[in-house]
C-alpha cells in the first residue's frame, strides 16, 4: 500500500511539474508575441525614420541636445546607432550585427565626453524625453579614431566588416563597450566548424544566435532577437518584411 502511495505521489508531481512547464511555456510565446507586435508597430509608425525606430522620442531629444551648451565644448555623440549603417550585402545578417552591437541598449547609448556632460544630458533628457531615462550613457573621452586588432579568423567576415561607423567617437565607443569584432556565421554548422579549430572566437548569426569557445567552453544561446529591429540605418522595407514575418511567426505559436 505504501509503495502505491509513494508512486501516485511521484505520479501526481510529474504531473504538476509538465502542468507548470507548459504554462511556463505558453506564458513566454505570449509574451514574445507581444514584443513582434510592439515592434512592427513601431516600426510602421517611424515610417523609415531610423531614429524613430530606436524610439518615437528619440528625434525631439537631439533637436533639444543641439540647442543646447555643452561644459565640454562637444555635445553628445548618439544615439549610437543613428551613426552605424548596414552594408547592402551583409542585409541577411542584421540580427545578429545589432545583437552583438547590444540591441537596443546599445543602440539607444549616447556618448558624453565628460562627467559634467553626462549630468547636464540626463537633465536634459529627464525634462524633454523622459521615457528615455533609461537609455546607457557613456563617458568616453574624445580621441582620434581606434585601430581594431587583427582578427584571429580572418577568412570570417566580423561585424566592423557589416558596418559603416560615421563618427570617431561612435566608433571607439563601439569597440570599447560593444563585440564589433565579433564574427558574422550562418548558423550552427559554421559554429561547428569555428570549434573544431580550438581558436577563441565569438561569434553571432543570422538568427541573433550567440556562438563562443573560451578556453575549453564552448556554447552557444540566444541572446538577442531572431529578427532585426532596423535600430541602425538599413533598408526600411527589409526591416518590415522581416518583423511581419516574426510576428506571424509568434502569432501562430502562441495560438
Amino acid at each position: 500500500v505504501e509503495a502505491a502511495r509513494e508512486a501516485a505521489a511521484r505520479q501526481a508531481r510529474a504531473s504538476k511539474e509538465r502542468a507548470d512547464g507548459t504554462s511556463k511555456r505558453a506564458e513566454a510565446l505570449r509574451r514574445e508575441a507581444a514584443a513582434a507586435r510592439d515592434d512592427l508597430s513601431r516600426a510602421r509608425s517611424a515610417q523609415g525614420d531610423h531614429l524613430k525606430r530606436i524610439d518615437p522620442a528619440m528625434p525631439k531629444l537631439l533637436a533639444e541636445l543641439g540647442r543646447a551648451r555643452w561644459p565640454s565644448g562637444h555635445p553628445p555623440v548618439g544615439p549610437i546607432g543613428a551613426h552605424v549603417r548596414l552594408k547592402q550585402e551583409y542585409s541577411s545578417r542584421a540580427a545578429g550585427v545589432e545583437t552583438a552591437l547590444g540591441g537596443w541598449p546599445g543602440a539607444s547609448a549616447f556618448i558624453a565626453a565628460s562627467n559634467a556632460d553626462e549630468r547636464q544630458l540626463l537633465r536634459l533628457i529627464e525634462t524633454h524625453a523622459p521615457k528615455l531615462c533609461s537609455v546607457r550613457i557613456l563617458v568616453q573621452q574624445r580621441e582620434a579614431r581606434f585601430k581594431p586588432a587583427p582578427s584571429r579568423h580572418p577568412d570570417v567576415a566580423s561585424v566592423l566588416d557589416a558596418v559603416e561607423v560615421d563618427d570617431d567617437q561612435a566608433f571607439n565607443a563601439l569597440l570599447n563597450f560593444y563585440s564589433p569584432e565579433a564574427l558574422l556565421i550562418g548558423g550552427l554548422t559554421d559554429a561547428r566548424q569555428l570549434f573544431k579549430k580550438r581558436v577563441p572566437f565569438v561569434a553571432f548569426d543570422a538568427d541573433g544566435m550567440k556562438h563562443y569557445l573560451r578556453g575549453e567552453l564552448e556554447a552557444s544561446e540566444q541572446t538577442g532577437s531572431h529578427t532585426a529591429r532596423g535600430l541602425m540605418r538599413m533598408d526600411s522595407a527589409a526591416v518590415l518584411s522581416g518583423l511581419e514575418q516574426r510576428q506571424a511567426a509568434a502569432e501562430a505559436e502562441a495560438a
